[in-house]
């Protein structure tokens, strides 16, 4: 009897686990994924003018969901993991504030959205140093209402893989006196070199302005390159700081670092490029503008050439990458022992001129970046040399001789010194002359201090050089 009550309820226990399989007597309901803008849509922000604009998002698997902004709409459709991405035709700049829209089966949506230029302003603590680091920070920020130009900070984080969104970032902000001491990462504010590039830009271009924060003190070129092009140094603040944004539509970067690489010497030419390319490269703009501050004299110690040798490398980028561009920075007077120039409106200024120029095709004046090194001639009387970018003419600031010129010459030896030498300005070049002796090579300010009183006619300073002179 016991055998057959245990066999009944061993078959009353299956015929009920069978019936609860086909016709469960409850169910869990599977929450869908709400749809999502991407983080880095806030509210504040500017979309980039004059080409499609991408979108992306979360939504559930499959899901369809449609983009609205500014009376267009596009639609897109979730893939098997959720992520849906839209691109949204060219828009014309407006400041007037737009709502951006995503609906699926909910609606998100952010606001006081403004189409203009956006920028991103990158590399190590000259361009991380905040605006009331400056002598005429306080000023300027305190004048700064300037509700068409939109800034936002990157926090400094480093991860091994590429992150999909930002961590902790304190979101996009309309600018003014204080919300530019809200965001950035260095004195309190936001980046003084961005602040002034962007300030310049907007007054310039008459269209809001989105600046983008993402740089770190003492930082490498290594970290910021993806690691696929900089090999295991690479790659740790390019993960968490530059990968995020990378689906996002700018128009371009500009970058300010070298400092930390500058034992590369020469070798630094081929990390900017991977740099550069890599960029482009996730950005999906073959033509992205880069532009970039020749780094300024300082006393680092050590071997006071390097410096010169670096520069000649960021030159060597400048000449032969298209769309890149330098600007120059041996006028700086009195910061021989300030590894962060105070000159940070001038900067800011010139990478604006440089930007405007190339990628606006608004130019200033005749001159857009300063003399550069063209060639140097052995002439009766000395060595002739010619530069580009003069303006027709050159000058100097205190009307004295030009200085900087160094030269070896042929009957001192293979391991001649460098001599200084004397130079005339004789309309747009100039003639460096040693009486009585045949140049073989001539330099110019190429000593980590060095600095010169030559400019242009724009008053724009030139950059160094060295060359060997043909007999």
């Amino acid at each position: 009897m016991f055998r057959s009550v245990r066999n009944g309820l061993m078959l009353g226990c299956v015929l009920l686990i069978s019936a609860c399989v086909s016709n469960p007597p409850f169910s869990v309901p599977i929450m869908p994924v709400p749809v999502t803008l991407d983080p880095v849509f806030m509210d504040h922000m500017v979309l980039q003018r004059g080409m499609p604009v991408h979108i992306w998002g979360k939504a559930n698997p499959s899901e369809p969901v449609k983009v609205m902004f500014a009376g267009k709409m596009v639609r897109a459709t979730a893939d098997t993991t959720g992520n849906w991405s839209a691109m949204l035709p060219s828009l014309k700049a407006c400041a007037e504030p737009r709502k951006l829209v995503v609906q699926g089966h909910n609606e998100a949506s952010v606001e006081d959205i403004l189409v203009g230029e956006v920028w991103l302003c990158s590399g190590q603590s000259n361009m991380e140093w905040g605006l009331l680091g400056v002598s005429s920070g306080k000023k300027d920020c305190e004048e700064a209402n300037l509700p068409l130009i939109r800034l936002f900070s990157v926090d400094k984080v480093q991860t091994n893989s590429p992150l999909a969104a930002f961590k902790g970032t304190k979101g996009w902000v309309a600018c003014s006196p204080e919300t530019l001491t809200q965001v950035g990462t260095h004195s309190g504010s936001f980046s003084a070199t961005a602040f002034y590039f962007g300030r310049d830009l907007q007054a310039k271009l008459g269209v809001p302005v989105g600046l983008i924060q993402s740089a770190w003190g003492g930082s490498r070129i290594e970290p910021w390159t993806p690691q696929k092009k900089s090999g295991n140094k690479g790659g740790f603040m390019y993960n968490a700081m530059i990968a995020p944004m990378t689906p996002m539509t700018i128009r371009g970067a500009i970058w300010y670092q070298g400092e930390s690489n500058r034992g590369d010497k020469g070798a630094y030419e081929e990390k900017m490029k991977d740099l550069i390319s890599a960029w482009r490269e996730v950005f999906a703009r073959p033509d992205m503008p880069f532009y970039f501050v020749e780094i300024a004299p300082y006393r680092y110690g050590n071997d006071p050439e390097a410096l010169g040798e670096l520069r000649a490398a960021q030159a060597r980028v400048a000449a032969t990458v298209p769309h890149t561009g330098m600007i120059h920075t041996l006028d700086n007077p009195n910061n021989i022992g300030n590894i962060h120039p105070d000159n940070k409106p001038q900067i800011g200024a010139r990478l604006a001129r440089l930007a405007l120029a190339e990628s606006y095709g608004i130019e200033l004046g005749e001159s857009v970046t300063g003399p550069v090194f063209k060639s140097a001639k052995l002439k009766k009387g000395g060595v002739l040399i010619k530069f580009t970018d003069t303006a027709d003419s050159l000058v100097t600031t205190d009307n004295k001789a030009p200085t900087g010129f160094e030269v070896k010459v042929s009957d001192a030896g293979t391991n001649a010194p460098w001599v200084k030498a004397e130079a005339a300005i004789q309309g747009d070049r100039v003639l460096v002359t040693v009486p009585g002796q045949v140049p073989v090579a001539i330099r110019f300010c190429w000593l980590e201090t060095d600095q010169t009183n030559l400019r242009n006619a724009e008053g724009l300073p030139p950059s160094p050089f060295l060359t060997t002179l043909a007999p």
